[in-house]
């Protein structure tokens, strides 16, 4: 809570700040995330929270627009979900 957005390897920055993926020219995208934040009990924990893919890519908190600090300035929501055990 309170952090500014980032890059995965950013020191500061939300737990799920998790990088840009990139689709094939049939827009597929092959994703295989592993971080270090990311846990599913406790400090980290991602259970009942929300995924979110935006449109463009993500500035990494780096681009200096209004929500670069927020949510990387990625553009519009294109896809989410709640993320459960099973």
């Amino acid at each position: 809570p309170g952090a500014p957005h980032g890059s995965p390897s950013s020191d500061d920055r939300h737990v799920g700040d998790l990088g840009n993926i990139e689709a094939d020219a049939n827009q597929v995208a092959n994703v295989n995330i592993r971080d270090s934040r990311i846990r599913f009990a406790g400090d980290g924990n991602i259970l009942g929270r929300s995924l979110v893919i935006h449109s463009g890519e993500d500035d990494l908190g780096l681009g200096g627009q209004s929500d670069s600090k927020t949510t990387g300035h990625a553009g519009a929501r294109l896809a989410c979900c709640i993320i459960g055990a099973v």
